[in-house]
């Protein structure tokens, strides 16, 4: 999957769009392809400078800072996770600025005020099941999970407000007005799903730890792969720590 790219397909006139018969409409608006030399280029944290160029039908890609003959080339391959990385590229970035845990979360069709919960979650543009973003310090919680979280802890006149309300975009914003038991609710919810999250796993975020250290030292061995999944468990469980110290800091207050 990392060689393989989606570009534009090009659609020159041929023989059946000269009869008429234009199928070109059953085509798929990209194409999967293979881009040598660049396709060999490796990560490194920045912006996006590779485009496709769909006059020339060529990959276009501007280097990040100076380099010198005989100097690595790198590009930046987009603003991914770590679990991507690791699964579509196969390595992960300890630093990544951008990296972020999902939990899953939905709406029970059993629940009385389901449909009004919907309703309020669609003007905020968000699905009544869906992936959603716990991130690293200083944010913590994404807009759209604290606003989700907002919505699933409403009585019926609270939903009813938002819902009437022109400004239920403001249920994205840490600082939202919200009544102190609502808010309560909220953080009380959060802190105890990622406290349920953290337990999952069979190990604690202090033994991985001491095992990654180990590694990096030497004492301890482990393939590749071994490592990479430790450090990712690691660097996954120290988001979901420190949200949930975030939370318990939201509750007390």
């Amino acid at each position: 999957m990392t060689r393989e790219n989606m570009i534009p397909r090009s659609r020159p006139l041929n023989a059946a769009t000269a009869n008429g018969d234009d199928t070109s409409q059953d085509q798929p608006d990209n194409i999967a392809a293979l881009i040598p030399f660049w396709d060999m280029a490796n990560h490194r944290q920045g912006r996006v400078t590779s485009f496709f160029n769909v006059g020339t039908q060529e990959m276009e890609s501007a280097a990040q800072s100076d380099f010198k003959a005989g100097e690595q080339i790198f590009i930046h391959y987009g603003d991914r996770a770590n679990a991507d990385l690791m699964i579509h590229n196969g390595f992960i970035n300890p630093t990544n600025p951008k990296d972020y845990i999902c939990i899953k979360l939905g709406l029970g069709t059993s629940d009385p005020l389901f449909e009004q919960r919907a309703k309020l979650l669609l003007l905020m543009q968000i699905t009544k099941n869906t992936d959603l973003k716990v991130l690293p310090p200083p944010t913590y919680i994404s807009p759209q999970l604290l606003a989700f979280v907002r919505v699933f802890n409403m009585n019926a006149q609270q939903l009813e407000h938002w819902i009437t309300s022109e400004r239920a975009m403001d249920l994205l914003h840490i600082d939202c007005a919200l009544e102190t038991t609502l808010e309560s609710k909220t953080w009380q919810y959060l802190q105890t799903r990622l406290m349920l999250l953290l337990r999952v796993f069979p190990t604690t975020l202090e033994a991985d730890e001491e095992q990654l250290a180990a590694y990096k030292k030497g004492e301890l061995y482990f393939c590749y792969v071994e490592a990479m999944v430790l450090e990712y468990r690691v660097l996954e469980k120290r988001i979901l720590a420190a949200a949930l110290e975030y939370a318990r800091q939201r509750v007390k207050a």
